[in-house]
């Protein structure tokens, strides 16, 4: 209240003075002076208080602010004009009004923007010298926020990779090239201790690229999320986590046709409480699923996924049951009719698979195999099962279980009206299971990180990215496809434990050791996506279709039957060599390295720049 009323005190002599100013360049009556001065502090008060501006805060002045002075000056100096200009009131000089204008408009916004450059040119500014790379729109949000409230931050400048922008100043500061001199030279020439990364498109690619600069440079390295992913306008400059150096935007990703597919339409989903299972729920009711089933064998998903889901305007059905149960299951698609079914209920985890065979070739089979014939029985229109890059040349259980659940499908396909397809991909962050927590947690208790082998490589993707691709392929199936997903190139896992060290600020093997364990039973130092190298394109970059392998049904039936039961009756190694006489290319060495048979032709994916 206190400085509203020196505000508007002030305000009071700067009208007065841009009043009896612009009298003294034009005669007026003094009976008509007082009046036209009483009538012009009446108006422009009015105006001013309607407008708000008695209510802005002065230390965040800015745009929005100029322009309601321009809007409160101009209305007010053209109401005067038009009723100084009525009939029978004494005309005045256009030229007084213009004066009194310009005037009015110049010291009331002076008065408003005086505080805040005062703060901001007296302020003290901190010790970190900073950079912001990135002069666009959300790099200008990030200085502009970084300027008003520096805390313990200096900020330099910018770095920004368009010619258009190298050379000219933003705030005042000046924007660097990445290229000349190098982002390396920049950091090191200003002394640089930390760099903001403020792109909102830049992909896992170039974040790589700068943090290996950064990481070069002895410079922590953060960045600010993209508008898409937090409030407009509320800037939140966080660590750079794993997810912001592997991301990829597809660049292909139909969105009106994976609607099409999904709008209306009641889907089912087995594993829904598992990483996959629960974003296709979420992304099923964002493209306008008329009504979700969700079974998951697991209590704790099941409910956690439905408090999630609590309030969503879809219609959706949670259901606690095993897919090894063929009478509740039965029961739940007879219910339901779906049109849709996701099938992504399995054993995934290689190494507790590999300690526990028996339930892992059960209910990786035998429940799919149960889905697949409910599924055939009931007329779903389209069956899409949830493969992994483990069922090529597998050798762990769950790799060629994966494969057998492949086989099946796509021959069960010629013998069924349901289109049944498979999506074949790598492993996704934040999955149950992942690296990834269980390194950023040995990080945190100060290490060691253990890693199984130095060269061991693996696909990843973002879940979001993957179950989006997973949709599109799904839409375009007409049935047999095993849908392979374009996971880029395989990461080394060594290179991302280091990476994870940098990025909490710490030194690879000098503040966190990385120690090596060794391959555990069932893994392979890289993981492939397809069998051979035959290989269909479809119309989408990142989405292409492995050969069909079609085999002698009845065989092949007689086949799984005969591995269900040493499965059953825990025959170790009949089920092994079961599983090798369906899938020929299985090898299954336990605690023993694999030579990569390629390794001359790997190409691998760095998670910083190479050296």
């Amino acid at each position: 209240m206190k400085a509203r009323a020196s505000l508007f005190v002030a305000d009071f002599i700067f009208l007065s003075c841009s009043f009896f100013l612009s009298f003294r360049w034009f005669h007026l009556d003094a009976i008509l002076l007082w009046k036209l001065y009483a009538l012009f502090l009446l108006i422009k008060f009015a105006l001013f208080i309607r407008l708000g501006l008695y209510r802005a805060i002065l230390r965040f002045a800015g745009f929005p602010l100029a322009a309601i002075i321009l809007k409160a000056s101009t209305l007010a100096s053209g109401l005067c004009v038009l009723i100084m200009n009525f009939p029978n009131i004494q005309t005045i000089s256009l030229g007084f009004f213009v004066t009194d204008y310009l005037m009015t408009t110049f010291l009331i916004g002076l008065i408003r923007f005086a505080p805040r450059f005062f703060i901001e040119f007296w302020r003290i500014k901190g010790t970190k010298r900073i950079m912001i790379y990135g002069a666009g729109e959300l790099g200008e949000e990030v200085a502009r926020k970084l300027l008003r409230d520096p805390g313990e931050y200096n900020l330099i400048g910018f770095v920004d990779d368009k010619p258009s922008k190298i050379g000219k100043r933003l705030h005042n500061l000046p924007i660097y090239g990445p290229t000349e001199p190098s982002l390396s030279k920049i950091l090191k020439n200003h002394r640089i201790s930390e760099l903001i990364i403020a792109i909102s498109l830049l992909g896992g690619e170039g974040v790589r690229r700068i943090t290996g600069e950064c990481r070069k440079n002895g410079v922590f390295c953060r960045i600010v999320p993209t508008f898409n992913d937090m409030l407009k306008k509320d800037i939140n400059i966080k660590n750079i986590d794993i997810s912001d150096l592997l991301r990829r935007e597809p660049k292909d990703l139909d969105e009106p046709q994976i609607r099409r597919f999904i709008k209306g339409k009641i889907i089912l989903i087995t594993g829904a409480g598992g990483s996959i299972g629960a974003e296709l729920s979420r992304q099923c009711i964002q493209y306008g699923v008329k009504r979700l089933v969700l079974t998951d064998y697991s209590e704790f998903n099941l409910y956690s996924l439905q408090e999630e889901l609590a309030g969503s305007p879809v219609s959706i059905r949670f259901c606690l049951l095993n897919v090894l149960s063929s009478v509740n299951l039965e029961r739940i698609i007879q219910e339901e009719k779906p049109s849709i079914l996701f099938h992504a209920a399995a054993y995934k985890h290689v190494p507790i698979v590999e300690e526990n065979p028996f339930e892992g070739v059960v209910n990786n089979v035998r429940g799919t195999i149960n889905v697949a014939q409910l599924a055939e029985k009931y007329g779903v229109e389209k069956f899409i099962l949830i493969s992994t890059d483990k069922a090529v040349r597998p050798t762990s259980v769950m790799g060629v279980t994966k494969r057998i659940a492949e086989l099946y499908i796509q021959n069960f396909n010629t013998r069924s009206r349901v289109e049944f397809v498979a999506v074949r991909f790598g492993n996704v962050l934040g999955s149950s299971g992942s690296v990834i927590p269980k390194f950023i947690d040995q990080i945190n208790k100060g290490g060691p990180v253990t890693v199984t082998h130095p060269e061991v490589t693996r696909y990843f993707m973002l879940i979001t990215e993957a179950v989006q691709l997973v949709l599109q392929a799904a839409s375009i199936g007409n049935g047999g496809e095993i849908f392979i997903l374009n996971m880029g190139k395989p990461v080394l896992i060594n290179e991302m434990a280091e990476d994870l060290i940098f990025l909490s600020g710490q030194e690879p093997h000098k503040d966190i050791k990385i120690e090596f364990t060794g391959l555990r039973p069932g893994e392979k130092l890289y993981e492939e996506l397809l069998l051979d190298e035959t290989e269909k394109e479809t119309q989408y970059e990142n989405i292409t279709i492995g050969r069909a392998t079609y085999v002698d049904w009845d065989q092949f039936l007689k086949k799984v039957e005969t591995l269900l039961k040493g499965a059953e009756s825990h025959d170790r190694m009949g089920t092994l060599n079961a599983l090798k006489d369906i899938v020929p290319e299985f090898h299954h060495k336990e605690h023993k390295e694999i030579e990569h048979p390629l390794s001359a032709e790997r190409h691998v994916i760095p998670l910083r720049s190479a050296h």
